[in-house]
């Protein structure tokens, strides 16, 4: 059951005649992300389901974020992240990373996990600093569309090796801004815990 029906009208009209609101918004749930465009673009009500949580919510729970590719992309010192959706043939781009405004992040390792991406550590480039090291892990949320940080790794590392294996995501090695040689410790986070192991 919806929890909030704010995307009717005042008319109390159908979002698609003849069926009730919550299959309505299932059958657009259904439909590749690559799509939200035309779908928002039908009408105000479409538009306020497709953006609505009960949507992302009922995306989620079914598991419906389509296959996508990510690629980075630099323009200058920014860093562009976007994705291919392939079942809708599309490429979109996603929100910039939240340091993405003055920095353009390289040496990153990028891993799908629990239908979530994560871009990892790295070293982040500016024109004002020059090449700095990082622990960082944002993770985007194709259902919300959305990126989030979550648990720092405990080692800035970069140019690292990285899997996922069982839902865990291992990295291996790397560089750090700090150390002579490369690294030889490996962490392994838990994206259900949201915690690093050593």
């Amino acid at each position: 059951m919806l929890t909030h029906n704010f995307y009717l009208s005042r008319t109390n009209e159908s979002m698609i005649p003849g069926l009730p609101d919550d299959l309505a918004l299932r059958c657009l749930a259904m439909i590749s992300h690559g799509y939200h465009g035309l779908l928002e673009s039908v009408s105000k009500k479409w538009r306020r389901a497709v953006r609505s949580m009960d949507y992302a919510n009922l995306k989620a729970k079914e598991g419906w974020c389509g296959n996508w590719l990510f690629v980075s992309t630099h323009v200058g010192h920014k860093s562009q992240w976007n994705a291919y959706d392939p079942d809708a043939d599309r490429w979109h781009s996603l929100p910039r990373l939240p340091k993405a405004d003055c920095e353009s992040l390289s040496g990153c390792s990028c891993v799908s996990v629990c239908k979530r991406f994560l871009v990892i550590g790295g070293c982040y480039s500016s024109p004002f600093r020059g090449h700095l090291g990082t622990t960082d892990v944002m993770m985007f949320d194709p259902f919300k569309q959305q990126w989030s940080r979550v648990s720092n790794m405990r080692t800035a590392r970069n140019n690292f090796a990285c899997a996922v294996i069982l839902d865990k995501v291992y990295v291996a090695g790397g560089n750090s801004s700090s150390a002579t040689g490369g690294l030889s410790a490996a962490e392994v986070y838990d994206p259900n815990m949201d915690r690093y192991y050593m």
